[in-house]
């Protein structure tokens, strides 16, 4: 059985889809195939162990696919059921290994997940197609629930969700991600508001690496003794994920990265900051895309694509290659305090694109109910800008009754003060749509008495950290 690990966090989504699964093969007798996949560390296995030691209450099997040979997985699967069903089998292929998965699912239900199940395509693909021909035949017929975990996000769309994937059509997929704000919350309820969506802009929602921040009440601190020190246990962490994905010519990827976290976010600005060619630059940016899923590509809101950005989604890795990645010379030099100097410098500043994350995830919380007496309803919420600098964090619209929420977020230790209100209106009028606009500002420190009266006056929703804390915590319950 999967053993103990780090400390489980809310999963409740994903599990009431496992446990969904695992009623239904028990009440239909019909057998159930789960792909899930999601990047290393955002905590697949944890919520597979969770699933399979709480609710699991027939036979179940675990089975992590080391890289190894093929008669060593097959003995080490021979050990596996001995160990964990209490019987004495050998198997010396594959096939005897699924016909003895079809004889146990004859007298009771049995959940097989399968770890890491996508390295078989490396050392073993045997053993997919042999579970594809087993699964036809029969044991979709049967009531067993087979869970296939992956950490290689790209070879598990490959197998189970490519047309030419040898399990296409047959799994049913769940993508496993790192943690929105909302989620992150639980596991640092001790920190205050402010502390919390610091820690979680240079941290992200990784369940893994958030555990290595637990010990530390200040956010810096953990960088120092987590990303900076040389055996620090975050130190490398992203270069190893490109290793582990198998990902060759790793200077351009980590150029590409570098490029993107350091705001050269246009197409035509990655390729002048990296010197890739137009011809060779988008199979590497959809690679970090579609088989990596550390980029995301962003449109304005009610905008033209071809006015598109990318980011990159993560926010561990956004804060490693913008501050960590681009001072290697200087921590292999053993200068961290120079390094340490550059981060604090600009951690307000990196800090706040987060933030304005955090304020739309808010807002989405809220879509369809009311924030301060203002009701959200929206079809779609994202960021506006154009060709002429002009750029408003928070944008959210409803096309049927024509309405249109523009907002400003802003991390700084000064109050907000009446001239953001009136930048605001002035973008607005550079959108050019009509309809009727509602007004929104967030703000870290709160708002001058003459911006509140203005705000008031214009009937604007305004929020500050405590609102926020509320808001979120509130919503929770």
């Amino acid at each position: 059985m999967v053993e103990e690990g780090q400390e489980f966090y809310d999963r409740a989504e994903e599990l009431g889809i496992l446990r969904e699964k695992y009623a239904e093969i028990e009440k239909y007798g019909k057998g159930a195939m789960l792909a899930m996949y999601g990047r290393r560390r955002v905590g697949k296995t944890e919520l597979i162990r969770r699933f399979m030691n709480e609710d699991v209450k027939g036979s179940k099997l675990y089975f992590y696919v080391d890289l190894a040979e093929k008669k060593v997985l097959l003995d080490s699967l021979s050990k596996a059921v001995q160990e964990q069903l209490k019987e004495s089998v050998a198997f010396s292929e594959f096939d005897d290994f699924f016909k003895y998965v079809i004889s146990k699912s004859e007298r009771s239900s049995l959940v097989l997940v399968i770890d890491e199940f996508q390295r078989f395509a490396d050392v073993a693909p045997e053993a997919i197609t042999s579970l594809q021909k087993h699964w036809d035949l029969t044991l979709k017929n049967r009531k067993v629930m087979i869970a296939l975990v992956g950490s290689s996000t790209g070879m598990m769309q490959k197998i189970t969700g490519g047309k030419a994937g040898a399990l296409y059509g047959r799994a049913s997929r769940m993508k496993i991600s790192p943690f929105k704000y909302k989620d992150f919350r639980l596991m640092f309820e001790e920190l205050d508001e402010e502390e919390k969506i610091v820690r979680y802009a240079v941290f992200g929602g990784t369940p893994y690496y958030l555990e290595k921040t637990k010990r530390f009440k200040d956010t810096i601190e953990a960088v120092q003794e987590l990303m900076l020190k040389k055996d620090g246990d975050l130190s490398e962490e992203p270069k190893n994920l490109l290793e582990y994905e198998n990902v060759r010519v790793h200077a351009k990827y980590n150029s590409i990265l570098q490029s993107i976290s350091s705001g050269k976010e246009i197409l035509k600005e990655i390729q002048d900051f990296t010197r890739i060619s137009s011809t060779t630059l988008p199979p590497y940016i959809n690679k970090l895309d579609h088989l990596l899923d550390l980029i995301e590509k962003n449109n304005p809101l009610l905008g033209k694509e071809r006015l598109r950005r990318y980011r990159i989604k993560d926010n561990f890795f956004r804060f490693w290659y913008k501050f960590v990645f681009e001072s290697q010379t200087a921590l292999n030099m053993g200068n961290r305090e120079l390094v340490f100097n550059i981060i604090r410098d600009g951690l307000n500043s990196y800090v706040g694109r987060v933030f304005e994350d955090v304020a739309k995830e808010l807002l989405v919380c809220y879509n369809g109910k009311e924030i301060n007496g203002m009701r959200m309803n929206f079809e779609n919420i994202g960021g506006w800008w154009d060709r002429s600098g002009n750029e408003i964090d928070i944008m959210a619209y409803n096309k049927k009754e024509k309405t249109l929420l523009v907002g400003e977020a802003k991390w700084s230790s000064n109050p907000v003060d009446v001239d953001v209100v009136d930048d605001l209106f002035k973008k607005s009028k550079s959108l050019g749509i009509g309809g009727k606009y509602v007004f929104l500002v967030v703000s870290k420190s709160g708002f001058t008495e003459r911006c509140v009266k203005k705000m008031q006056e214009n009937k604007f929703l305004y929020l500050d950290i405590k609102d926020i804390n509320r808001l979120f915590s509130s919503h929770t319950k």
